[in-house]
């Protein structure tokens, strides 16, 4: 007995280990989010070495290494009511501050993801992980649609609880739930600035209207705890209208 007790302990901490080392801390390489396993360890995606010794609640991440090519994760806690008398703690939030165009931080498939948000609960287990895909083209967005059709299936379309131009696509499984949330953004509000540091030159850059694709990857166990529940950052274009 004691001898079978022995080997169902052995090989359990065997897979355990193994999981662990197919699963990189963000930044060491593009995380992928096709394969994601809502088993994680929080402290496996933002281990102590990539602490902030400057910032609190934050984690400095060089990607592959290169300290040229950083990106800064904060970490907040969210509330059942933020405001209220009676509020409470109930999870924690990452949110990537900073991010350029071309940063891989995360993949699915063949398109790669230059930000990641991550939600757990207050235990560490997560709720949710989401990637932007920025300064898509319409075929770019399409393509990935496709890519999310062809794994998935077929898929549920959504109404934006807040934004009409933002479309929502759902994939129910039975591992995860698999929102898509695409939108248009013309630039109109933004202010791009082109630094010559040749000429030593500050001017207007070109607007450049593009697709901003949300890929969210959502734990099926927890959907009571993210659906109108969530109102931070990206997390915004989870919430689709109840008509």
């Amino acid at each position: 007995m004691n001898k079978t007790i022995i080997t169902f302990m052995t090989v359990s901490i065997s897979l355990f280990s193994l999981f662990n080392a197919q699963t990189k801390a963000i930044g060491d390489t593009p995380l992928d989010l096709e394969a994601f396993n809502f088993n994680t360890g929080i402290a496996v995606l933002f281990p102590e070495k990539n602490k902030s010794k400057s910032y609190n609640n934050a984690y400095e991440i060089n990607l592959n290494g290169n300290p040229e090519r950083s990106i800064m994760v904060e970490k907040e806690a969210t509330f059942n009511d933020k405001y209220g008398k009676d509020r409470k703690e109930n999870g924690y939030e990452y949110h990537q501050k900073n991010w350029s165009n071309i940063d891989e931080v995360a993949s699915f498939q063949t398109q790669f993801f230059q930000k990641i948000n991550v939600a757990t609960t207050l235990d560490g287990k997560i709720k949710v992980i989401s990637g932007l895909a920025d300064e898509l083209t319409k075929t770019d967005s399409e393509k990935l649609l496709k890519l999310l059709t062809n794994k998935y299936v077929a898929y549920r379309k959504l109404k934006s609880s807040w934004n009409e131009k933002v479309v929502i696509y759902e994939w129910t499984k039975k591992d995860r739930i698999v929102r898509f949330a695409t939108s248009y953004n013309d630039e109109s509000n933004t202010m791009k600035i082109v630094v010559d540091q040749s000429k030593k030159t500050v001017t207007e850059g070109e607007k450049q209207p593009h697709f901003v694709g949300y890929l969210f990857i959502i734990n099926p166990s927890l959907k009571s705890e993210i659906f109108g529940k969530m109102n931070s950052g990206d997390f915004v274009y989870l919430d689709d209208r109840k008509d």
